[in-house]
């Protein structure tokens, strides 16, 4: 008999309860509606990509191995030249020839700060050691060391390609397919304008003005101060003794 009382108790309790599972979604959903300020979803307009922005082109046109030029309608290397007219070890003066060049890299004030003397189709290290043109990364690493390691890691320059290696080639523009080696910030440096971001509820919409808050575009941050606010509410009540403790917030 006890068992059967049992029983009989736990179901009429589990009926009761399950009675009451539709009435507390009910009241549930009334004070989502009624209930505090949420945060407004923001639309965001789709973003279009101008093809130019995808250009894998190199910002420079590079001489090639060695270099190739072209003088009086003869195409000539740097030694075709130069072993007719040997280099010059005094101040810089002005030139005959390659007058396009407007030498303006730091102490780097002479050819042969970076040219092999002996072999001007080749390039020099500080070590005395003579490399192609090909390995001018690293002739440019020898005086631009982090720059270099953060190129290597693909945090400066450009890569072309593709990010999964299986698919294709991944190629690194070199130093010198972005920046004049003779002047190596200007005009090829000027900022390259970044493709869009996406845009979530975890990051800040964009914005014209770059001093606005990030509170005013990102609803996350938005719902955050808010929740503050209230906190900061609540705590200035309970000191002044007119918070009441049947209050939800």
């Amino acid at each position: 008999m006890k068992s059967d009382g049992s029983d009989f108790s736990r179901k009429s309790a589990g009926g009761w309860i399950g009675f009451l599972i539709g009435p507390a979604f009910i009241l549930l959903a009334g004070w989502f509606l009624q209930g505090p300020e949420l945060a407004e979803i923001p639309e965001i307009k789709s973003v279009v990509v101008r093809p130019e922005m995808l250009d894998t082109t190199p910002r420079r046109d590079i001489l090639g191995d060695p270099p190739i030029i072209e003088i009086d309608g003869f195409e000539r290397t740097c030694m075709d030249c130069h072993k007719i007219f040997p280099a010059r070890d005094d101040a810089p003066a002005s030139l005959l020839q390659h007058q396009h060049v407007k030498l303006f890299h730091g102490i780097n004030d002479r050819c042969r700060n970076c040219h092999d003397v002996k072999d001007r189709d080749r390039l020099l290290l500080t070590n005395g050691e003579s490399i192609p043109y090909s390995d001018v990364v690293r002739l440019c690493a020898r005086c631009h060391g982090p720059t270099y390691r953060d190129w290597e890691r693909g945090m400066h320059g450009r890569t072309n390609g593709f990010w999964e290696a299986g698919l294709g080639e991944r190629r690194r523009l070199g130093c010198t397919e972005c920046h004049d080696p003779h002047d190596p910030r200007v005009p090829a440096m000027d900022p390259m304008m970044p493709l869009p971001s996406p845009n979530t509820l975890r990051m800040s919409l964009p914005s014209a003005d770059p001093h606005i808050e990030l509170e005013e575009t990102d609803p996350l941050r938005r719902a955050l101060r808010i929740s503050d606010e209230r906190l900061e509410r609540r705590e200035a009540e309970k000191k002044s003794g007119e918070f009441d403790d049947e209050v939800e917030f």
